[in-house]
């Protein structure tokens, strides 16, 4: 058995949703179980609609549900699996949207838009997909079926965010899904989305699919994992940046983790966990290019010393840095300072800490800057923390992160330095910096008017004498070959 995730783009039109098909009917005697997006831009146009609908403007509210709706048919009767209003589909897509339409009309009503009806609304773009991508494999002659992950998903009421109940979710995959692909159904689950035991609708985070792909896998022991992209595989660096950027065939789950929360939109962040927990391989693909091997992320890396080095960014951020002489010497104070940012909800991407200066600096996004600033100056104040102990809040705005990762650096020598050189050389200042215990990673914080720059110099610089290594290494090769001879 095997999952097979497809993205948004690759789901954004009938000629698309073709290929998906192709792909799937290629593989069906693998037991393939289908995880689907929404199609290409739905999520964005629903979050709209959302905003629309607590603003009170319906004129714009009806025109974003005809736009969405008209799309969704449009699409469906291009593959030809909707012939007119009496058609299953078209009847299914319209009750769909008769729901969506009630749930905008309360939140017009309200001027009120919960975290839960957010939610609720997010989740029409999956469930159109999915709908559309099931009809369209039974055209094909494919034992499809529809199926809505809130019914097997069990998720806390973390709304936008969900923790999900892996023990309940596993024993619900388990017994509604499994027995159908033993027989040769071909389930079309909807990604992204779950369900607490009081039956509200969750996300799972945005880019929540991949998530949602690996949460099956490990429940169902699937032998892999593949997400289908628009794209080769994980890059050593966004192509988009810098044109040397090649795939990488092979990385750790823990490489591709780090690369995702620093920035690489490749995979979701979370998706490892259930495969690493559950030993299940990953495999990034290309939608339109599906020979091509992608990239394998397993538990193994690739081999120490020619492994590629991995260049990945976040700009739109800001430094906060806290000073004070109490931060040097007492036990728990950096717990206390960062209470609460995270009980603000603010992620941190990266702390550095300077005992000679007394100070703790840690990046975050700047958009969660307000938010997480009235939080920390409120905790100050009521622990008495402010004057002595905490002589001021700083923030620098503007600032990007770049990370370097990659297990081919554990053990070796001067790839700080290098990156500091390499950055130097190209007239980059670094204004913080931190290094993972792991020694997976180092992090640097530079202003955001840098940020192509720092990482082309970065990635030029750590990885050309690399693949230089592996071309002598493989002449090498040839060359005993031929001697053997």
């Amino acid at each position: 058995m095997i999952v097979m995730k497809f993205g948004g783009t690759s789901l954004a039109g009938a000629s698309q949703i073709m290929q998906v098909g192709s792909i799937v009917r290629r593989f069906v005697r693998s037991q393939p179980v289908v995880v689907v997006s929404a199609m290409a831009g739905v999520t964005d146009e629903l979050i709209g609609l959302a905003e629309g609908s607590v603003a009170g403007l319906p004129r714009d509210v009806s025109r974003r549900l005809d736009r969405l709706h008209g799309r969704h048919r449009r699409e469906a009767r291009l593959l030809g699996v909707s012939h007119g209003s009496g058609s299953p589909l078209e009847r299914g897509i319209d009750a769909l949207f008769a729901e969506l339409e009630g749930v905008c009309h309360g939140v017009l009503l309200l001027r009120e838009l919960s975290r839960r009806s957010l939610d609720l609304i997010s989740s029409f773009g999956e469930r159109l997909a999915a709908l559309i991508v099931t009809d369209h494999l039974k055209t094909l002659g494919l034992r499809a079926q529809y199926a809505d992950a809130r019914d097997h998903i069990v998720t806390d009421e973390s709304h936008g965010a969900a923790v999900v109940d892996f023990e309940a979710t596993s024993h619900r995959l388990r017994k509604g899904l499994l027995p159908g692909v033993r027989a040769g159904v071909v389930p079309v689950v909807t990604g992204y989305i779950g369900r607490t035991r009081s039956g509200a609708t969750t996300t799972l985070g945005r880019s929540g699919s991949d998530y949602t792909a690996a949460i099956l896998g490990g429940a169902l022991k699937a032998k892999e994992v593949w997400i289908w992209k628009e794209v080769d595989g994980v890059c050593t660096a966004d192509p988009a940046v810098v044109k040397s950027a090649r795939v990488v065939p092979r990385i750790s789950y823990q490489e591709a983790a780090e690369m995702a929360h620093y920035g690489a939109e490749v995979i979701h962040p979370k998706t490892m966990m259930p495969a690493r927990r559950a030993g299940i391989p990953i495999r990034i693909k290309n939608t339109f290019k599906p020979n091509a091997p992608g990239t394998l992320i397993t538990s193994r890396p690739a081999g120490r010393g020619t492994a590629p080095l991995l260049v990945s960014s976040i700009d739109g951020m800001a430094l906060v840095t806290v000073e004070g002489t109490g931060i040097f010497g007492q036990p728990g104070m950096i717990l206390r300072l960062l209470t609460p940012v995270a009980l603000a909800g603010t992620n941190i991407y990266m702390i550095s800490m300077s005992s000679s200066e007394y100070n703790i600096s840690f990046a975050i996004m700047q958009s969660d800057l307000e938010k997480t600033l009235k939080a920390l100056e409120k905790d100050f104040r009521d622990r008495g923390l402010l004057g002595e102990q905490v002589a001021r809040i700083t923030v620098e705005r503007g600032m990007c992160s770049i990370a370097v990762v990659g297990a081919g650096m554990k053990g070796q020598h001067g790839i700080a330095g290098r990156v500091f050189s390499a950055l130097g050389d190209a007239g980059v200042n670094v204004v913080a910096i931190a290094q993972g215990s792991s020694e997976y990673n180092i992090t640097v914080v530079i202003k955001g008017r840098d940020m192509k720059r720092g990482v082309r110099a970065i990635h030029d610089r750590l990885n050309v004498g690399r693949a230089a290594l592996r071309r002598g290494r493989r002449t090498n090769l040839r060359l005993v070959g031929t001697r053997g001879r």
